[in-house]
C-alpha cells in the first residue's frame, strides 16, 4: 500500500517549496501527478488538497496502473448534480475535471445520522477526494468498455475505505460489520442507492481481503469480473 495521506501532505508542502510560484494564485499543479488544483485557497491549504489527490495517483501507479490524462480538481462553494440537487463532489468526465465542496460547506452537506459524523472530519473529507479522483483514473483505465455503474463505485468506494487512517477506517467498518462478501454479486445498484455507505465497507472488504488487488481492479476495469446488470 501506498503512504499514508497525512505523510504525504508533507512531501507535497516539500516539493511546493522547491517549485516556482505558480502562475496563477488558485491554480496548483500537484507535484508528481498529473493533476490540478482550482481553488481560492493558500498555497499550504492548495497542497492540502493535493495531497490525497497525489496519493490516489500513487495508488494506481503501484499496481502498474499510469495516470496519463491531466485531470483538473476545482473546489468551489456549491456543486449541483445534474438532477439540481447539491452533493458534496462531481466527476465530469465530458470536461475531465472534478468538482468538490469546500471543507466547510462538506460538513453542512453530510447527513446527520452519517457514520461520517463520528470520524475525523479532516480523513473524511481526504477521502472523498480520493474517491472522485479513483473515478477518473479508473475511468482512463475503463476506456470506451460500458461497466454497471456499481462496477465503478466498487473501485472508488474501496479506494476511498484504503485511504483512510488506520485507526478511522477501523471505526468505519466497525459501524458496518459483515463477512467478507465471497464475489461480486452483492455489488449491484440496488444495494449501492439504499446504502452506500454499507456498500463501500463491503467493497472494501472484498477488494482488500488479499494481496492480488490490483488484479482485481484490472479485472474490473477490463471488463472481467460479473457484476449483476443494472437493477438486477
Amino acid at each position: 500500500m501506498p503512504l499514508r495521506i497525512g505523510s504525504v501532505v508533507w512531501s507535497v508542502i516539500c516539493a511546493l517549496a522547491l517549485l516556482p510560484t505558480p502562475s496563477a494564485a488558485d491554480e496548483l499543479r500537484c507535484p508528481g501527478a498529473p493533476i490540478v488544483v482550482v481553488a481560492n485557497k493558500s498555497e499550504v491549504a492548495m497542497a492540502a488538497i493535493c495531497a490525497p489527490s497525489v496519493w490516489t495517483h500513487a495508488f494506481f501507479a503501484q499496481c502498474g496502473m499510469v495516470q496519463e490524462r491531466e485531470l483538473t480538481l476545482e473546489v468551489v462553494a456549491r456543486v449541483t448534480h445534474p438532477l439540481g440537487l447539491p452533493v458534496i463532489a462531481l466527476f465530469d468526465a465530458s470536461r475531465w475535471r472534478i468538482k468538490i465542496s469546500t471543507f466547510e460547506v462538506t460538513q453542512t452537506l453530510i447527513l446527520p445520522r452519517s457514520i461520517y459524523r463520528k470520524l475525523a472530519t479532516r480523513d473524511v473529507y481526504d477521502s472523498l477526494i480520493v474517491h472522485e479522483v479513483t473515478h477518473a483514473i479508473f475511468r482512463e483505465l475503463v476506456g470506451r468498455r460500458r461497466l454497471p455503474l456499481a462496477a465503478h463505485e466498487y473501485v472508488a468506494y474501496a479506494i476511498q475505505v484504503a485511504s483512510l487512517p488506520a485507526k478511522t477506517r477501523d471505526a468505519f467498518l466497525s459501524s458496518f460489520p459483515a463477512q467478507t462478501p465471497k464475489d461480486f454479486r452483492r455489488f449491484n445498484e440496488i444495494y449501492l442507492g439504499m446504502s452506500p455507505l454499507r456498500f463501500a465497507a463491503n467493497a472494501y472488504r472484498h477488494l482488500f481481503q488479499d494481496d492480488q488487488y490490483c488484479e482485481t481492479i484490472g479485472r474490473v476495469a477490463r471488463g472481467e469480473a460479473e457484476f449483476p446488470l443494472p437493477l438486477e
